[in-house]
C-alpha cells in the first residue's frame, strides 16, 4: 500500500501527512484550505460545484458561499496564485471552481514482503528505543513545553482572528469608498467612479452607513487630500482594485480601520460587477456583517452604461454625461432607469423644461405596485419644478406621495432628500413648524444611511430656519457645530455656506466684531488658500466681507469692495441679478449714511428699476430695499414722492402670501415715514410703536436697534421724552456694540439735561460708526 503526493511548481502537497511545502519549506494553510486544495486537485478532471465542494470540506450544506469564496482567496494568496492569471485555481462562473494547474502524481507505493515490512519496523523500533532513551529527559520536559507552545499559537491566531472579525461600530463615524484604481484599457476608466458608487450601494443594502459618492469625491478635490489624516474620522476606508487580464475580472478590495485593522477580499469573475460584488461580501463576511440573500447577478450592458453614465456625472464631465445620454442604445433608452438618469441630469443642469417634461413622461410609465422606488425617487426630484413655478402647496403633496412609497421600501438615503426637499417647499409656504419636523425626519434618515454630509446639510436647514423665524441665538451653535464636523471630516466644499450663516447671524446679533473676524477666516482668498470653484457662492462671500467691514465702520472700504464685485458680477455670464440687487441696495444704504445723498438715490434707483430683487428667494431683501427707496425718497423729494414710493412697497408686499413678522415690521417703518412727511405723527408714532413691539417680539437685535433708533428719536422730537428713555432702555443693552443705539442713548440724555451722559454717549457712537456721519446736534431726526 501507498499514497501519492502531488507536485505542482515548486509545491508539494502530501494528503496523507496533511503537509504543503515549497522547495521543501511548510506552508501553513488553515485546515479548511488545505481541505479545499486537495479536494481539488484529486478532482482536477472536472470542474467542481459549490455545493459539492462545501459539502466535501465542511460536511454540512448550511456554509454559506462567502465563506467559500474567502477560503479560496486565501488559498490562491498562499499559492501566490493572485488571482489574475489563475494558474492554479480558476473560478467557473455559476459553477463553481476548478484545478488547472499542471500537476504530477508521485507514488509511495512499496512491494516488499511482510516479513520484510516486520524486521524493518522491528529494527525502527529498536532504534528508536535506544534513540529515546538518550533523550528521555529533553523529552520529558517537550511533553509539557509542546503543548504550551500549541496553546501559545492556538491563542494568538485566536486573537488575530477576533481583532479582524470583531464588527466594525458606526457611532462615532461612517465609511467611505474611494475610487477604484483600475488597470483595463482606456474604454473602462468609467469603472474608477462607476465601481466606487456600485460597492457604496451595496454597503447601504448591508446597513453600513457610507458616505455618498460625491460627498467622497468633494473631499479628495480638497487640498492635501492624498493625506492618509483626512480619513481619520471614518470608521473604514475601503479602497477597490481592479484588474482584467486574459477577459477575467479581478477586483481586490483593501479596507482598513483607524485602530489599525485592516481587511482585504478578492474576487474574480468575467463580469466585473458580479466579481466586485462578490469581492464585497466577502469582505463584509470577514468584518462580520451579513449581506442580504438572493442578490440578482448583474445584467451586463445595461447596467454597465447606466454606471458609466453616473460615474461621468460624478465627474462633473455634463458633457460626457450629454453624450453617453445622446449614444444610448436603443434598448437601453427604452428602460425607465435610463430615462430617469436623463431626467435627473436636466434637472441637475437648470434645464427646466427638459426636466420637466422628462419628470412627467417618466410618472406615467412608472406605477406604484411595479416601480415603488423608482416613482418615489422621480416625485422627489419634482421639488424643483414646483420650486420654480412657486406652486408650493402641489410640491408638498407630490414629495408626501414621494415620503409614503419610499418609506414602505426602506430607502433611507432617498427618503431623506424627499423629507429635506418637502421641507424646504414647506419654508417657501410658510409653513415652519412642518418644516422643522421634516428636517428632523431628514436629517434621521441620512444617519441611517451613513450619509454624514447630508445630515450635517440638514443641521444647515435647520439653522436657515431658525435664521428666517429670526431665532439667530439658536441657529448660531447649530451653524458653528456642523462647520466643526465638516472641517473634522475634511469636507471644506460645504464650508462656504456655513460660513456665510454665520456671517449674518452674528450681524443680526449685533456680534460685529466676530462678525468680522469670521470673514478673516477666508479673507483674503489666495492667502488664506480658499478655492471657491463655484462663482456665486465666491460672490456671497465678498459680499459678506463688504458687509461685515462696513458694520465695523469702514463703509467706504466696503463699498469700493462691493463696487469691484459689481463689475465681476456683470462679466458672468449667468449673472446673478438677486445678489446684484442686494449688493446695490447695501451701496445706496452706506452712501446714505455717509450723507452721500444722490449717490444713494442712484443705487436705490438702479435696483429697483431693473426688479434685479424678483430673483431673490428671501423676500427680507427686497423689503429692505424697499424700505431704503423710502427713506432716501423722505430725504430728497417731497411728501407725494414718498408717499408713492410707500404705496408701491404695499402693493408688493400685498402680492406675498402668508404673513411675515419680519417684512411687516419693515413696512411699517415705512408707512410711518410716510405718515411723519405728511404731518401725521401721531399715526407715525403709533406705527413706529407697532414696529416696536413686533420687533421685540421678534426678538432680532437689529430689528430692535433698527426700529427703536427712529421710534426713540420721533418721540423726542414730539417731546415725549420719557417714552423715548423707555425705547432708550430696551436698547441699552447693545450701547456699546452698536452706533445707533449708543447715539439713541445719546439723545435721550440730551434731552434730559444730563450733559456728561450725552457727551459720554455721543463719543461712543461716533467711535462705533467709524467713518459714517453723525449730526452735531441730537435733534436732528437723521432718518
Amino acid at each position: 500500500m501507498g499514497s501519492p503526493t502531488y507536485h505542482f511548481d515548486d509545491f508539494c502537497l502530501d494528503p496523507l501527512a496533511r503537509e504543503l511545502t515549497r522547495d521543501g519549506v511548510p506552508v501553513t494553510l488553515a485546515v479548511s484550505a488545505f481541505d479545499c486544495l486537495v479536494y481539488l486537485v484529486e478532482h482536477r478532471e472536472r470542474p467542481v460545484g459549490k455545493d459539492e465542494l462545501i459539502s466535501a470540506v465542511w460536511g454540512r450544506a448550511d456554509v454559506s458561499e462567502n465563506l467559500l469564496a474567502q477560503t479560496i482567496v486565501r488559498l490562491r494568496r498562499a499559492l501566490g496564485d493572485g488571482g489574475d492569471e489563475q494558474r492554479c485555481i480558476k473560478t467557473m462562473s455559476r459553477v463553481g471552481y476548478r484545478w488547472v494547474a499542471d500537476t504530477t502524481i508521485v507514488s509511495n507505493a512499496t512491494n516488499d514482503t511482510a516479513e520484510q515490512a516486520s524486521v524493518r519496523i522491528e529494527g525502527a523500533q529498536t532504534k528508536a528505543g535506544a534513540v529515546a532513551a538518550m533523550r528521555r529527559p529533553w523529552l520529558r520536559r517537550a511533553l509539557w513545553i509542546a503543548p504550551l507552545l500549541i496553546l501559545a499559537a492556538a491563542l494568538g491566531y485566536w486573537r488575530w482572528q477576533t481583532d479582524h472579525r470583531k464588527p466594525i461600530f458606526f457611532s462615532q463615524g461612517t465609511s467611505i469608498v474611494l475610487p477604484a484604481d483600475v488597470d483595463a484599457p482606456e474604454d473602462w476608466k468609467w469603472l474608477q467612479l462607476g465601481l466606487m458608487d456600485l460597492i457604496a450601494g451595496d454597503l447601504r443594502q448591508a446597513r453600513v452607513p457610507v458616505e455618498s459618492s460625491q460627498a467622497v469625491l468633494d473631499l479628495l478635490n480638497q487640498t492635501n487630500a492624498t493625506d492618509s489624516s483626512r480619513f481619520a474620522s471614518f470608521a473604514l476606508v475601503i479602497h477597490p482594485h481592479v484588474t482584467l487580464a486574459d477577459n477575467l475580472w479581478r477586483v481586490h478590495l483593501d479596507a482598513n480601520s483607524p485602530d489599525g485593522r485592516t481587511w482585504q477580499a478578492e474576487s474574480s469573475s468575467d463580469n466585473v460587477l458580479n466579481a466586485t460584488r462578490s469581492a464585497n461580501d466577502l469582505l463584509l463576511a470577514q468584518m462580520g456583517i451579513t449581506t442580504e440573500p438572493g442578490k440578482p447577478a448583474a445584467s451586463d450592458a445595461k447596467e454597465e452604461y447606466l454606471m458609466r453614465i453616473d460615474a461621468a456625472s460624478y465627474a462633473g464631465s455634463a458633457d460626457a454625461v450629454r453624450e453617453l445620454l445622446d449614444k444610448a442604445p436603443p434598448d437601453l433608452r427604452e428602460t425607465p432607469e435610463f430615462g430617469y438618469a436623463k431626467a435627473v441630469f436636466h434637472c441637475n443642469q437648470g434645464e427646466y423644461e427638459a426636466c420637466k417634461l422628462g419628470l412627467a413622461d417618466l410618472l406615467q410609465r412608472l406605477p406604484a405596485d411595479k416601480y415603488p422606488v423608482l416613482r418615489g425617487r422621480t416625485l422627489a426630484q419634482q421639488w424643483y419644478i414646483y420650486f420654480r413655478e412657486h406652486k408650493y402647496a402641489e410640491g408638498e403633496a407630490v414629495l408626501s406621495e414621494a415620503v409614503q412609497l419610499l418609506q414602505k421600501q426602506k430607502d433611507t438615503g432617498y427618503l431623506a432628500f424627499a423629507y429635506a426637499q418637502l421641507a424646504e417647499l414647506e419654508i417657501l409656504d410658510g409653513k415652519f413648524d412642518q418644516a422643522a419636523s421634516d428636517f428632523g425626519l431628514a436629517r434621521v434618515n441620512y444617519t441611517l444611511a451613513g450619509d454624514t454630509a447630508g445630515a450635517y446639510g440638514v443641521d444647515e436647514s435647520l439653522a436657515y430656519l431658525s435664521m428666517q423665524r429670526g431665532q439667530f441665538a439658536q441657529a448660531l451653535p447649530i451653524i458653528q457645530r456642523a462647520y466643526e464636523q465638516y472641517q473634522r471630516m475634511g469636507m471644506r466644499q460645504f464650508l462656504p455656506d456655513l460660513l456665510q450663516d454665520m456671517v449674518t447671524s452674528r450681524r443680526m446679533l449685533l456680534q460685529y466684531t466676530d462678525e468680522l473676524a469670521v470673514t478673516d477666516r477666508y479673507w483674503p482668498f489666495e492667502q488664506k488658500h480658499w478655492e471657491v470653484p463655484e462663482n456665486v457662492m465666491r460672490h456671497l462671500l465678498v459680499f459678506e466681507r463688504a458687509h461685515a467691514l462696513a458694520d465695523n465702520g469702514r463703509t467706504t472700504e466696503g463699498s469700493k469692495l462691493l463696487e469691484q464685485l459689481l463689475e465681476e458680477i456683470k462679466l458672468d455670464p449667468k449673472g446673478e441679478p438677486g445678489l446684484q440687487g442686494c449688493v446695490e441696495t447695501l451701496l445706496a444704504k452706506l452712501a446714505l449714511q455717509r450723507g452721500d445723498i444722490p449717490v444713494s438715490l442712484d443705487w436705490i434707483s438702479k435696483t429697483l428699476s431693473g426688479k434685479l430683487l424678483e430673483w431673490d428667494s428671501d423676500k427680507h431683501d427686497y423689503a429692505d430695499a424697499w424700505l431704503t427707496n423710502v427713506i432716501v425718497t423722505q430725504r430728497t423729494g417731497t411728501p407725494e414722492d414718498v408717499k408713492r414710493a410707500v404705496a408701491a412697497m404695499q402693493t408688493w408686499v400685498a402680492t406675498l402670501s402668508g404673513d411675515d413678522d419680519w417684512i411687516a415690521i419693515l413696512l411699517l417703518r415705512a408707512q410711518a415715514a410716510g405718515a411723519w412727511s405728511q404731518g401725521q405723527r401721531d399715526q407715525a408714532l403709533s406705527q413706529l410703536k407697532l414696529a416696536m413691539n413686533k420687533a421685540d417680539k421678534l426678538g432680532v437685535p437689529e430689528l430692535m436697534v433698527d426700529v427703536g433708533q427712529v421710534y426713540a428719536q420721533a418721540l423726542v422730537t414730539v417731546g415725549k421724552v420719557d417714552d423715548a428713555a423707555a425705547v432708550s432702555g430696551q436698547l441699552s443693552a447693545w450701547s456699546q456694540l452698536d452706533w445707533r443705539a449708543a447715539w439713541t442713548q445719546a439723545c435721550v440724555y440730551r434731552a434730559l439735561g444730563q450733559t456728561s451722559s450725552w457727551e459720554q454717549y455721543r463719543q461712543k457712537a461716533r467711535e462705533l460708526a467709524g467713518d459714517r456721519v453723525l449730526p452735531e446736534d441730537a435733534s436732528v431726526w437723521m432718518y
